[in-house]
């Protein structure tokens, strides 16, 4: 009965994803002259009261049922240990991004910013309402999918009767979820960071036993990345200046 509710969740998943398709043909059929620029303003509410429905259904989904994964039957951690692991889990989740973020621009050759990360933070410009998409409702129906109905069954499904087996089960459950978050942000050229960021959502699943964990470090991550895209977005571009300036200045002695 699991795996059902399990599926629910990802059907969920995948309804709020494609729920603004037919309402969007009724806009451009309605008024055939709205350029995309205008389509995506007007179906910016509707993004937004989608994500939110979604969130509610899943979270009562995953709610709904008694017969819990693995994860979630082994001891989970009390309310200090499930804090200290949501701080630590965002300096973790920081430190793997950078990593995978360097290796990602000087191993891989892939430009440095996302245009996902661009298209979310020009959205939000537009309608400041896409930041409970962002920050609240999109990392709660995320978790929920990526972390307890793929992850979680994957993890399942692979015996864990020694140390070895419950490590390759990790690294199984890991990559199959992390490559499939990847695809959902439609972000190939950062897969490496989407994979180090599931890694780190997913362990913090496994060694809390709590998808509360990894829920709120994804809420906090998302909402800094927003904060620091938005509110300082022209410290950075005065910083990306003059780092630029003192490229052209250190090249010259080269």
């Amino acid at each position: 009965m699991r795996r059902v509710y399990s599926l629910l969740i990802i059907l969920t998943f995948l309804a709020v994803q494609f729920a603004l398709l037919p309402i969007g043909l009724i806009f451009t059929g309605m008024d055939p002259s709205l350029g995309p620029a205008e389509l995506v303003e007007k179906l910016m509410p509707y993004q937004v009261a989608a994500f939110a429905l979604g969130a509610v259904i899943v979270i009562l989904i995953g709610n709904l049922h008694k017969n819990k994964n693995r994860i979630e039957r082994g001891s989970q951690a009390d309310g200090l240990i499930t804090t200290v692991w949501i701080i630590g889990g965002v300096f973790l989740a920081y430190m793997s991004q950078i990593a995978a973020g360097l290796i990602n621009i000087y191993v891989l050759g892939n430009p440095v910013e996302s245009q996902n990360t661009t298209d979310i933070v020009d959205m939000i410009f537009n309608s400041p309402w896409m930041i409970l998409v962002v920050v609240l409702f999109g990392p709660i129906i995320e978790e929920y999918v990526f972390r307890r109905a793929i992850f979680g069954e994957i993890y399942e499904l692979i015996p864990v009767n020694s140390t070895a087996q419950k490590v390759l089960a990790f690294l199984v459950a890991g990559l199959v979820s992390g490559l499939i978050f990847a695809v959902a942000h439609a972000d190939f050229t950062h897969i490496l960071i989407y994979l180090s960021m599931s890694y780190v959502f997913s362990f913090l699943y496994v060694i809390t036993g709590r998808l509360l964990v990894p829920v709120m470090v994804h809420i906090i991550m998302n909402g800094l990345v927003v904060l620091v895209q938005t509110v300082f977005a022209d410290f950075l571009e005065e910083a990306e200046e003059i780092q630029n300036q003192l490229n052209a200045i250190i090249s010259l002695f080269m």
